[in-house]
Order: C-alpha cells, then sequence, then structure tokens
C-alpha cells in the first residue's frame, strides 16, 4: 500500500512543523499545498527540513480548499501512491496511533472495494454525537481522512466552485451516489483542533456558537444551499443547521448586522448560481 499524505497550509502558525512530523515519517510522500496569499518562505524551509520526503505545492494565492485537495491527489496519482492521507494543518497524531491507523486502512480497504475513504475518530468528536461516531458515516471530514487516489479522481475530486466549506461533505455524498461508501475507525483518536466556541444561553439551556467571520458564514450559506439542491435528502437537516446558525449568530455574536448581510447574500449567490471565491 503506498500511501502519502498532504497538508493544506493558510498562513499557518509555527508549530505546524512539529505537526507535520507527528505523520512525515510513516508516508512516501508529504505534499505541502501552500494557499496562502504571501508565502513564508523561513517558514516553509523549515518544514522542508522536517524531513526529506516533504514536497512543497504552491497554488500562488488561496484558491481553496477544494482546488489545494486535488491538486495533491493529482500529485499522488502522477507518483504512482495508492492512497492519500488528507491532514489539516492544526492536526497531528500521538504515540502509535498512525500505524495502527494504516494497518487498519490496509484490511479495510482490501476487504472491501467500495470504500473511496476511511476516517478516524477525532479528539474534537463529542461522545454522544451519533453522526461523527458512526462506524458508516454518510459524510467524513477531511482531515484525518484516508482517501483511494484512483477513485477519488475518478467521480471527479473536491468541487473547487464550492471554494471552503461543505466540499468534505458534498464529496460524500456525490461518491455515495456513484455507489461507493466511508469508513470510520472509532477505537483511534487524532488530535484536531475545533477553535474557540461562544457559549451561550437560550430559554436557560447552554449551547455554542462557532463565531465564524462574516466571510465564513456567506461561504456556509451559500454552499449549504448548493448542496440542500443537489442532495434532498439532506436538506432536513441542514435548513436545521442553518436556522441554529442563525439564531446563533444574532444571540452570542458580534459583528451581527454585517454577519446576517452576508448570509442572506449566500443563499442568493446559490440561487443565482455564483459560486467560486468572494470577492471582498
Amino acid at each position: 500500500m503506498k500511501i502519502a499524505a498532504s497538508v493544506v497550509i493558510y498562513n499557518p502558525d509555527g508549530g505546524v512543523t512539529e505537526r507535520i512530523s507527528s505523520y512525515a515519517g510513516e508516508v512516501e510522500k508529504v505534499y505541502v499545498v501552500d494557499n496562502s496569499d504571501t508565502p513564508d518562505e523561513a517558514l516553509l524551509d523549515k518544514i522542508r527540513s522536517v524531513a526529506s520526503n516533504i514536497e512543497i505545492i504552491p497554488m500562488h494565492g488561496n484558491m481553496g480548499i477544494a482546488a489545494a485537495l486535488n491538486a495533491a491527489l493529482n500529485r499522488a496519482s502522477e507518483q504512482g501512491m495508492d492512497y492519500l492521507l488528507t491532514m489539516d494543518d492544526d492536526s497531528y497524531f500521538t504515540g502509535d496511533t498512525l500505524k495502527e491507523y494504516f494497518a487498519k486502512a490496509e484490511r479495510i480497504f482490501a476487504s472491501d472495494d467500495k470504500v473511496i475513504q476511511l476516517g478516524i475518530h477525532n479528539s474534537g468528536d463529542k461522545d454522544d454525537d451519533l453522526v461523527v461516531n458512526n462506524e458508516n458515516p454518510d459524510w467524513l471530514i477531511t482531515s484525518g481522512s484516508i482517501m483511494d487516489v484512483e477513485k477519488s479522481i475518478a467521480i471527479g475530486g473536491f468541487l473547487e466552485k464550492l471554494f471552503i466549506d461543505e466540499v468534505d461533505r458534498e464529496f460524500c455524498y456525490r461518491a455515495a451516489d456513484k455507489g461507493y461508501r466511508m469508513r470510520r475507525v472509532l477505537d483511534l483518536t487524532m488530535q484536531h483542533n475545533l477553535g474557540a466556541p461562544i457559549k451561550g444561553k437560550i430559554l436557560g439551556k447552554s449551547f455554542e456558537a462557532m463565531g465564524h467571520s462574516k466571510v465564513r458564514k456567506y461561504y456556509i450559506f451559500r454552499n449549504c444551499t448548493y448542496v440542500m439542491k443537489e442532495y434532498p435528502r439532506v436538506k432536513k437537516a441542514y435548513k436545521h443547521y442553518l436556522f441554529a446558525t442563525w439564531v446563533k449568530t444574532i444571540l452570542a455574536e458580534d459583528d451581527k448586522i454585517n454577519k446576517l448581510k452576508y448570509m442572506r447574500m449566500g443563499r442568493t449567490d446559490a440561487r443565482k448560481g455564483k459560486f467560486g471565491k468572494l470577492e471582498v
């Protein structure tokens, strides 16, 4: 099983080198896809020094997560890799977790040729969340996933017009429509940072809001609107999620007026068929 890893970076912190080192020694290649508007050459040199198998793929600006993931998939295919471990720049492994994960992956992919993507339990998962703790999930986040390279390319890779947000889920829904399935390893854990949510209360009940910027809210609402149209089976869950996001923004977040404006703009652009990078 020839396996490479990829990590998409966008103005990362200095700790990214240590995180990359947690998996660089277990794979044939590490593709560091640089989506930064202005590359930090000093940091890139430090990243190169982590291991001899690291290759920098410059995107020459922020081209979005989907384009960056596709660049890694295509490079893996060109170099004869069977699988690609896709990582966020804030995710990493500890101890022998990755070795055990790869051993399980080899068995799972060998026993079921319909598996296109394998995921892993991560430290951000909530123990009572049946969605993220399902061994046979409908979708997976890309961080910590192992992709079958040729199958992923054959179904069109990641949808670049979405730019960011819903890129991972849309890929999974499309893969399922083409007869593939996702699997998840639950007894191993990857370290994954979900950020610091904002705490709030409504009717005496506590809740968490992610506090995304107005631009990120735009992508969330635009891309969720698109996904609901393309995959009607998720419409109910998505409508609930968008309504909850709208309420939490009003109750707990700052810059409410602008965020609400960008949410509405995102839904409008989806209906107009306007996608790609938002120019602000």
